[in-house]
């Protein structure tokens, strides 16, 4: 009976220990790093998400136009060469500045406006006119339509002035013609230029086109006549013109013509070349307008997309 009873035993004892091996995980495969010593290969990268894209151009849309203000000389400049005149259209947005301009239309898929071409970047989309795309090249050869010059006036009693004198050589000179060179076209130089020694205040203001070829010969001109302080404001071309009429300042700045009155009160040196370029939403799928397109544009004339684009 005792026998009987221990083979019993054991043979439960058996049972419960093939029960539990049965139960038990099997082994994780040993991973490929341990096979062959090297590590596991990378995981895929997640595909990358797929673009949003831009609404599209919508051509029955209103133009969205912008200008600039009232004794703008670039304003002056694009209205009297396109033929604008004193028609700007009632609608647009006026804005003090090129900068301005630029942030608006880069803003608005609608947009256009006007900037000197030396304020151009790749925010904005600068238009061919007729054909013809706004460059050093072609402002110099006079294909491109819409171009002025930069001048820097004086009154008589400024003019006579030693500093005055000594600044405006700098700015004709190589060396200031080679900072004109960095974004607007040369006039042509007048050769070498000597640092005078010379030290005093010089207050220049006017254009806001002017002021960044300004600010560069400003830094160059310092730079070799520290003694020299020089303040430049803005304001645009009438007030430049006006105040160095008035001998407010010593030199003004204007991107336009002088008008037949100004040029009997005032001294003109032209210290550069520029376009004025037409400007859209680098979205926008126009590329080139002739100038008559420009003009009634921006006299309200053409006042949907369509109506250019087709």
């Amino acid at each position: 009976m005792k026998k009987l009873l221990a083979i019993a035993l054991a043979s439960l004892m058996l049972l419960t220990l093939f029960a539990c091996a049965a139960e038990a995980p099997a082994p994780a495969p040993t991973p490929e790093a341990t096979i062959n010593n090297e590590p596991p290969p990378a995981a895929e990268p997640a595909p990358a998400p797929e673009p949003v894209p831009v609404d599209d151009f919508d051509a029955d849309r209103v133009i969205a136009v912008f200008t600039r203000e009232d004794g703008s000389g670039t304003r002056d400049a694009f209205a009297s060469i396109t033929g604008v005149g004193d028609d700007m259209y009632v609608e647009a947005v006026v804005l003090t500045s090129g900068g301005e301009i630029r942030t608006g239309v880069s803003e608005n898929l609608y947009g256009i406006g006007y900037i000197s071409v030396g304020s151009l970047n790749d925010t904005v989309k600068a238009l061919t006119i007729g054909g013809v795309m706004p460059s050093s090249d072609t402002i110099v050869d006079g294909s491109y339509a819409i171009q002025r010059p930069f001048l820097l006036v004086t009154n008589d009693e400024k003019d006579s002035d030693e500093l005055v004198q000594d600044f405006l050589a700098f700015a004709m000179s190589a060396q200031g013609q080679q900072e004109v060179s960095t974004s607007w076209t040369s006039a042509g130089d007048t050769g070498d230029y000597s640092p005078s020694g010379l030290s005093g205040t010089l207050r220049i203001g006017g254009s806001t086109s002017v002021n960044p070829l300004m600010e560069l010969l400003k830094a160059a001109y310092t730079e070799i006549n520290p003694g020299v302080n020089i303040e430049i404001s803005g304001g645009g071309s009438g007030q430049g013109i006006e105040e160095a009429t008035n001998g407010v300042i010593d030199i003004g700045m204007s991107s336009r013509n002088l008008k037949d009155g100004e040029k009997e009160a005032l001294n003109e040196y032209i210290i550069a070349l520029d376009g004025v370029a037409v400007i859209v939403n680098i979205d926008n799928p126009l590329s080139n307008v002739d100038i008559d397109t420009v003009k009634e544009i921006f006299i309200g004339g053409l006042t949907r997309w369509s109506e250019i684009i087709g």
